[in-house]
């Protein structure tokens, strides 16, 4: 029986924000719209993510999207997870959502990202930003508690009254562990496959990571994307394309098609693992391959939340997530030492 929704502006959210659930043995599916929400509600996963792709869409558009879902749910409680450096449509999407009392908490401590007097800093913001401001009118029933440790997050959520939750993962994590007790070990990517990285996210962050990338694993196959067009995926045992600047800038969506259209047809050979960073990205790439739901497992590393769909490992990455090496680290686990 459904215990959750998670509803989130991009895939790589719901992703994340759903795998502490997964990490404490509880099922969780992920659909990657409106319309795959009756077969997940169907499979009765305890938690149920669903991505409203809303992030970089027009505030008008994003609170229709998530009205659709709204409309769908059975009654069940819902989580509404936000970027947490409170990009996106916030105030928009809260609309859409009837509460009475929100408890929000954007914070993710163990990434570095904290909130005090109202504040939300840390890494990859140059400077604090005001919650309240980005909620808008929503902040006169919001509860925003200091957050700079996980035990901070555990103590207002068992203290503050609320009927909906409202931000990222350092929050779900609190749900998570309150919810369960048990600890899964974190699950195994295929070291016998190819493995296929699509960075789609131009945040900084990312490309300093896949910089790293290419740096301890000359020898990939590597795919320069400008815009996200490349006119073949050049195969290999690791396999890295990567978006870059064109001769004309592009919106993210557009690159995100781009990119999808180059794995679009993609047989997956025996254990195939996808690495897809940019949450537009990874919903672009999964429609193109015609996965409409995926079963999260867990996570391969803190913030890489890991899944099966199609006869594919997936894991995704959040643009803003992780420090130089995590995709190294990511690689190295998982018999990185393959491709030396």
């Amino acid at each position: 029986m459904t215990r959750l929704i998670i509803i989130a502006d991009d895939l790589t959210g719901a992703l994340d924000a759903s795998a502490p659930f997964a990490m404490r043995g509880l099922s969780t599916v992920i659909a990657l719209g409106a319309e795959g929400l009756p077969e997940a509600l169907a499979g009765g996963a305890e938690i149920v993510g669903v991505s409203t792709d809303s992030r970089e869409i027009a505030p008008e558009a994003a609170r229709a999207a998530v009205a659709d879902v709204v409309s769908r749910l059975p009654g069940v409680p819902v989580f509404k997870k936000i970027d947490s450096r409170l990009k996106g449509n916030i105030t928009a999407e809260l609309d859409a959502i009837p509460h009475d009392r929100s408890l929000v908490v954007p914070a993710i401590p163990a990434f570095g990202r904290w909130v005090r007097e109202g504040r939300l800093g840390g890494f990859g913001l140059d400077e604090p930003v005001d919650v309240a401001a980005r909620l808008g009118k929503h902040a006169a029933k919001a509860s925003i508690p200091d957050a700079a440790s996980q035990q901070q997050i555990a103590a207002a959520l068992r203290a503050q009254e609320h009927d909906l939750l409202v931000g990222a993962r350092g929050l779900a994590e609190a749900l998570a562990e309150h919810w369960s007790e048990r600890v899964m070990p974190a699950p195994q990517m295929a070291s016998d496959g190819p493995v296929i990285c699509v960075i789609g996210s131009t945040d900084p962050i990312t490309v300093e990571q896949a910089d790293a990338l290419r740096e301890r694993y000359p020898g990939l196959a590597y795919v320069a994307a400008p815009n996200g067009i490349a006119t073949e995926l050049v195969s290999g045992r690791l396999t890295l394309v990567q978006a870059v600047e064109g001769a004309e800038p592009a919106a993210s969506p557009v690159v995100a098609a781009n990119l999808a259209r180059v794995l679009q047809g993609l047989e997956p050979a025996a254990g195939t693992a996808l690495v897809l960073s940019g949450g537009a990205t990874a919903q672009a790439i999964l429609a193109a391959l015609g996965i409409g739901l995926i079963s999260l497992i867990g996570e391969a590393l803190p913030g890489l939340p890991i899944a099966r769909a199609g006869g594919f490992t997936i894991i995704t990455k959040s643009g803003g997530f992780g420090d130089k090496d995590t995709l190294v680290r990511l690689l190295a686990s998982h018999g990185g030492h393959e491709w030396e």
